[in-house]
């Protein structure tokens, strides 16, 4: 047995790596030490206070976004090939998450965090499969606009979420709302039992946060703010009767193992609903990475990087840690700030835990009301009025996309949102997609080819060329059929030459469709030529046995060097068919020869 050649073992690549840290850690020296370093810490310093928002935003400890944090960071160290997505929790697979739990009926934080490991182990396997087959190109035919309208009804149903944290309210006979409209109406109705402290925590908040986030911007301006929140806090609740609703603290002794559970929620329903966090998550990271990596002129490898991504939520399935995503502030972080391998990952992780130790139990003098008015503040910044302008203005399918996929997220759950808006933009694109262009040509009396202008009945005798441009596959099946059965249907009409030159996309419906509507001319005494035939296309019609069938004669190859002597060709052989009806003609070619 011949053993295959290196040059093609080189070539042949697995779609993922293993362990792809031991390339990236070759040449590693203390240089790209120091960069990394420095990229960890700074992440790590961005990570902390937003891992725990966006923990509160699930309706989970905060503790879960710190153990996340750390744990993802390990994960991408290991298995992430590229610097250009950090993971981490993040704000719009947070407010899927919380929707997932109430379209589950998880209506308090036990039940939340006893079905989370069961989610997150499906999330992970999802992505493993995707990444392993190499179905990633899939999420290039989701339209952005359906991630623009999700986006902004979950930076609104955030909004609205953590009204009652801000202003330290509990929603009444312990309502579980699950769409935004729903947590409109119950917000509305719990709102008289706003408590005073958190509204003054949430001004001093305000007070400290703003300023810095305006003009400091070099500076972690949320991390700061916890940090001069908790002091004044402390000292409120010391040394005066202030009390005001708190985060717990963090202790390391809270990291315990959790284990996947289906018999609290059966895996049918749980994969169910762990598509959308799957899709929402892939997009996420998707986008974020190719664009990072297109700013330095380089190659995003999506599938190593998906399947990066679900073993981080694989393994968090069993580490009391939330949903991980790829984070765009930390990622573009990450890169500003001079990353030169993945192990800028494990700094990360390592400040993260000195963070964790040395202020976990301080974190108990954090109002809850600040943790939520600078969730909500960086909800707020999601919703981006000018560009929802371009998706409302671009197109009417446009238009339709982003209404029926924020009026979804804001009636229902925003899975079935994002659901909802995919199918809605991958039907509208097969309906434009299943409409070729059909543009026929006649003979005029001066004997030049001109396009039809009206369906009236020809002159007899009659050559139509008819020119098909755009996707000829299944879906156009109907469109095409009808018009050139109009065509076809002049009994004037004595040849009728296709032009394939722009058709593209032929399958085995247009195959047969093409083999239906030669017999139908052959059997009224009239020819089909069909001429500018592409080589691929020529290649399905000779393996599909159509060429035998329509007769070799009658199909004209395309001329790369030559655009219009494939028709010249077509043209002369429906003259010959003619006889003596001989209609004059003139024939205009690339090298300008001229037949009458």
């Amino acid at each position: 047995m011949k053993s295959i050649p290196q040059s093609v073992k080189n070539k042949i690549k697995p779609p993922i790596e293993l362990f792809p840290i031991l390339s990236n850690i070759k040449g590693y020296n203390t240089s790209k030490l120091a960069d990394d370093i420095r990229t960890g810490f700074n992440v790590a310093v961005l990570s902390f206070p937003v891992n725990m928002a966006y923990a509160l935003v699930a309706g989970l400890p905060i503790s879960y976004g710190i153990f996340s944090g750390i744990l993802v960071s390990i994960i991408g160290l290991i298995f992430c090939r590229s610097i250009y997505i950090t993971f981490g929790p993040s704000n719009a697979t947070a407010v899927m998450l919380l929707s997932t739990f109430a379209a589950a009926g998880m209506i308090n934080e036990a039940q939340r965090m006893a079905v989370l490991p069961n989610i997150l182990l499906c999330v992970g396997v999802f992505m493993a499969f995707i990444s392993i087959f190499k179905l990633t190109f899939l999420i290039s035919y989701i339209s952005r606009t359906v991630i623009i309208a999700h986006v902004t009804s979950s930076a609104l149903l955030i909004v609205v979420n953590q009204m009652r944290n801000l202003l330290g309210f509990t929603y009444q006979d312990n309502a579980a709302p699950i769409s935004l409209i729903d947590n409109i109406i119950t917000t509305i109705k719990s709102i008289d039992g706003t408590q005073i402290s958190s509204v003054i925590m949430a001004s001093i908040t305000l007070a400290i946060f703003f300023p810095l986030k305006r003009f400091a911007k070099k500076l972690p301006a949320e991390g700061l703010t916890l940090i001069a929140v908790g002091v004044v806090c402390f000292l409120m609740c010391e040394y005066t009767n202030f009390d005001v609703e708190r985060l717990r603290a963090i202790t390391v002794s809270e990291w315990k193992l959790t284990v996947p559970d289906f018999t609290l929620l059966p895996i049918k329903e749980t994969a169910s609903l762990s598509i959308a966090i799957t899709l929402l998550a892939i997009i996420e990271a998707f986008s974020i990475g190719k664009s990072l990596a297109s700013q330095k002129a380089d190659r995003l490898d999506t599938n190593q990087e998906v399947f990066s991504l679900g073993m981080a939520n694989a393994t968090s399935a069993f580490a009391s840690a939330t949903i991980a995503s790829g984070s765009l502030t930390r990622s573009t972080l990450a890169v500003n700030s001079g990353a030169k391998t993945t192990m800028f990952n494990l700094f990360t992780a390592l400040f993260t835990i000195v963070a964790m130790l040395l202020f976990g139990e301080a974190v108990s003098y954090i109002p809850k009301a600040t943790l939520a008015l600078i969730v909500v503040y960086t909800s707020v910044t999601l919703i981006k009025p000018a560009v929802i302008k371009v998706a409302l203005k671009s197109t009417p399918s446009d238009a339709i996309v982003f209404l029926v996929t924020f009026l979804t997220g804001v009636f229902s759950t925003l899975d079935n949102a994002i659901i909802v808006g995919v199918i809605i933009s991958i039907l509208l694109f097969l309906r434009k997609a299943s409409r070729p262009e059909i543009v026929e040509y006649e003979i005029s009396d001066s004997g030049e080819l001109e396009k039809v202008k009206d369906k009236t009945a020809r002159a007899d005798p009659e050559i139509s060329i008819v020119h098909v441009e755009g996707n000829m596959f299944f879906g156009a099946s109907d469109v095409l059929q009808n018009q050139i059965r109009r065509i076809a249907a002049d009994p004037n009409l004595k040849v009728l030459i296709l032009k394939l030159r722009n058709a593209i996309n032929i399958d085995a419906t247009s195959v047969l469709d093409l083999e239906e509507l030669d017999r139908r001319m052959k059997a009224s005494n009239r020819i089909l030529l069909v001429c500018e035939i592409r080589e691929d296309i020529m290649n399905i019609l000779k393996k599909s046995g159509t060429v035998e069938k329509i007769g070799i004669d009658r199909l004209f190859e395309n001329d790369e060097n030559n655009a219009t002597l494939s028709a010249a060709k077509a043209i002369r052989y429906a003259q010959k068919f003619l006889k003596d009806e001989n209609p004059k003609l003139t024939i205009y070619t690339t090298k300008q020869i001229s037949e009458n």
